[in-house]
């Protein structure tokens, strides 16, 4: 791996601004499991469940989800899970002014919490620390929906129209939000190079964001623990845990050598 850090850091070091990608394997480190791994989510649930057909028509999906919330099994607004070294090592970015942004397809809100600020992280696959009406679009913090479950309320409804609340997490069969997908492209029109985190690079469309960037000769750097879909145009790849390898990474960056 430290051949690899190195060749990164020298590449990037020179590459002007830098977009970040990231994907779960960010925040495995921060004790939120992945969905694809051996000890992934989908082992554990059933992924028809996060449907949105399913949310929409079967209230009890819809209780059993927002009970997790409230006893803070998900990683939401009750989550005691933190940002780790990984996150941290963006921020850094950042505040050195190294970094156009923050893609993440991340729903745990924890870039930022980690220091990012909003206008710089695109959440292509929405929050758990947001909620939703599905019928009148009122919003609130997730927690406020929290609330209203503790005094007593099984099932979320919207007091305005009575309609059916969710966080803003993309569900299957729901598109991406507009307003992250336009500010997702706009960071990496704005970068030079690509750092992507994490990611397995096989969920589509947020994919495309990297591989257009890499298809048109824009640095690819993949920092992974496992192969990705897209190391066939990675211009250097580094295997490893992000939580060790970012701050390395990002230590080589900003060294004034």
């Amino acid at each position: 791996m430290e051949d690899a850090l190195h060749a990164a850091g020298k590449l990037l070091k020179g590459s002007g601004k830098i977009l970040a990608f990231t994907g779960a394997g960010i925040s495995t480190e921060s004790g939120i499991p992945d969905f694809r791994g051996p000890n992934g989510v989908w082992t554990k649930v059933d992924p028809d469940d996060f449907h949105i057909s399913r949310y929409l028509t079967n209230p009890e999906v819809r209780r059993r989800g927002w009970k997790l919330h409230q006893s803070g099994e998900l990683w939401g607004a009750r989550s005691s899970v933190r940002p780790n070294s990984g996150h941290e090592a963006i921020v850094d970015l950042w505040e050195a002014g190294r970094l156009a942004g923050c893609v993440t397809q991340n729903i745990d809100g924890l870039h930022l919490e980690a220091g990012l600020p909003s206008e710089a992280v695109a959440e292509l696959h929405g929050s758990t620390r947001a909620a939703r009406c599905m019928s009148c679009s009122a919003t609130w913090p997730t927690e406020t929906v929290l609330v209203w479950m503790d005094e007593g309320m099984e099932t979320p409804e919207c007091p305005h129209c009575r309609g059916i609340v969710k966080t803003t997490t993309v569900l299957f069969g729901e598109t991406l939000p507009d307003e992250e997908v336009s500010r997702a492209w706009k960071m990496a029109e704005e970068a030079q190079a690509v750092l992507a985190i994490g990611s397995t690079l096989s969920v589509w469309p947020a994919a495309e964001i990297p591989y257009q960037m890499a298809v048109t000769a824009k640095p690819l750097i993949i920092v992974n623990q496992g192969a990705t879909d897209l190391d066939h145009l990675a211009s250097i790849r580094i295997e490893g845990a992000a939580g060790q390898a970012l701050p390395a990474l990002v230590k080589l960056i900003l060294s004034p050598d």
